[in-house]
């Protein structure tokens, strides 16, 4: 980046201007956070694929849980940015709870299931429905349009803190 104060700049707004160019070439370097996925799925081998699913998609897997109390732990562990939830899992269906809790936090839901039965709990939970068997370019698009919105926020989240004051 090219940039020239005028001959008959002033110190203080040289000074400025280093500062604000320095905040811009930082900001413009400064590596994006991936998205985290949690993998909420009592098929293991369906849980694979999803994984390497998330992982062709650009993200990184939170890992797989297979119970809601494996679930909710490993997601306080590893602060998943998307959860994708299957309704029933090894606990019974457990799902509808994961993901009303999941997205409380305000997590992005994408439910993964071949019961399509409407649920009063699910009802209530901003999410998207895939059933089963799944279309993996249709997870690959969701997956990558969380990227993209994850990526606008941190933008703007780094546009608000170097603000010149």
């Amino acid at each position: 980046m090219t940039a020239s104060l005028p001959a008959n700049a002033s110190p203080a707004r040289a000074g400025k201007f280093l500062v604000s160019t320095a905040r811009h070439l930082r900001k413009s370097t400064a590596p994006l956070e991936p998205l985290r996925v949690l993998v909420c799925e009592d098929d293991p081998i369906l849980a694979l694929e999803l994984e390497a699913i998330v992982v062709e998609s650009g993200a990184v897997t939170c890992g797989s849980a297979s119970t809601f109390d494996q679930a909710r732990d490993l997601a306080g562990l590893t602060a998943p940015d998307l959860v994708l939830v299957d309704l029933h899992l090894d606990d019974g269906r457990s799902g509808p709870r994961l993901a009303e809790i999941f997205a409380d936090s305000g997590l992005r839901i994408v439910v993964i299931s071949g019961d399509t039965s409407i649920d009063s709990v699910l009802a209530r939970v901003d999410h998207v429905f895939l059933p089963k068997p799944i279309q993996p370019a249709v997870l690959q698009e969701l997956i990558a349009a969380a990227v993209q919105v994850k990526r606008a926020e941190e933008e703007r989240a780094s546009r608000s803190l170097t603000k010149p004051m």
